[in-house]
Protein backbone atom coordinates (compact mmCIF):
# COMPACT_ATOMS: atom_id res chain seq x y z
CA UNK A 1 0.00 0.00 0.00
CA UNK A 2 1.29 3.78 -0.89
CA UNK A 3 1.85 6.10 1.86
CA UNK A 4 -0.99 7.91 0.52
CA UNK A 5 -3.13 4.72 0.75
CA UNK A 6 -1.88 4.13 4.19
CA UNK A 7 -2.49 8.04 5.11
CA UNK A 8 -6.08 8.20 3.61
CA UNK A 9 -7.04 4.62 5.58
CA UNK A 10 -5.38 6.28 8.87
CA UNK A 11 -7.74 9.36 8.43
CA UNK A 12 -10.73 7.22 7.97
CA UNK A 13 -10.50 4.77 10.83
CA UNK A 14 -9.75 8.05 13.09
CA UNK A 15 -12.80 9.93 11.51
CA UNK A 16 -14.99 6.58 12.36
CA UNK A 17 -13.27 6.70 16.38
CA UNK A 18 -14.98 10.50 16.64
CA UNK A 19 -18.11 11.06 18.55
CA UNK A 20 -20.79 12.20 16.03
CA UNK A 21 -20.56 16.05 17.46
CA UNK A 22 -16.63 16.21 15.82
CA UNK A 23 -18.01 15.23 12.02
CA UNK A 24 -19.02 18.41 11.48
CA UNK A 25 -15.78 20.19 12.60
CA UNK A 26 -13.57 17.85 10.76
CA UNK A 27 -15.99 18.92 7.46
CA UNK A 28 -15.70 22.48 7.80
CA UNK A 29 -11.56 22.17 8.57
CA UNK A 30 -11.38 19.79 4.97
CA UNK A 31 -13.62 22.39 3.23
CA UNK A 32 -11.17 24.84 4.45
CA UNK A 33 -8.51 23.14 3.69
CA UNK A 34 -9.77 22.62 0.29
CA UNK A 35 -10.41 26.14 -0.24
CA UNK A 36 -7.09 27.67 0.71
CA UNK A 37 -5.23 28.97 -2.07
CA UNK A 38 -1.51 27.18 -2.48
CA UNK A 39 1.34 29.39 -3.57
CA UNK A 40 0.59 28.56 -7.54
CA UNK A 41 -2.66 30.40 -7.01
CA UNK A 42 -0.89 33.53 -5.87
CA UNK A 43 -0.89 36.11 -8.90
CA UNK A 44 1.79 38.04 -7.11
CA UNK A 45 4.44 35.12 -7.26
CA UNK A 46 2.99 34.70 -10.80
CA UNK A 47 4.16 38.08 -11.75
CA UNK A 48 7.71 37.74 -9.67
CA UNK A 49 8.44 34.54 -12.11
CA UNK A 50 8.21 36.53 -14.98
CA UNK A 51 10.44 39.40 -13.75
CA UNK A 52 13.52 37.32 -14.30
CA UNK A 53 13.36 37.90 -17.63
CA UNK A 54 12.61 40.68 -19.72
CA UNK A 55 11.14 44.01 -18.01
CA UNK A 56 7.71 44.84 -17.31
CA UNK A 57 6.01 47.66 -17.88
CA UNK A 58 3.50 49.07 -14.82
CA UNK A 59 0.76 47.98 -17.23
CA UNK A 60 1.88 44.28 -18.13
CA UNK A 61 1.98 43.74 -14.17
CA UNK A 62 -1.16 45.28 -13.52
CA UNK A 63 -2.93 43.06 -16.60
CA UNK A 64 -1.38 40.03 -15.02
CA UNK A 65 -2.30 40.03 -11.67
CA UNK A 66 -5.61 41.82 -12.40
CA UNK A 67 -6.35 41.05 -15.38
CA UNK A 68 -6.86 44.35 -16.56
CA UNK A 69 -4.24 46.99 -17.85
CA UNK A 70 -3.73 50.28 -15.26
Amino acid sequence: MSQTETTKQMLIEKIKSLPAGKLNDVLKFVDAIKTRKTKDDDPVLRVAGCLSGAPQSAAEIEEELYGRSG
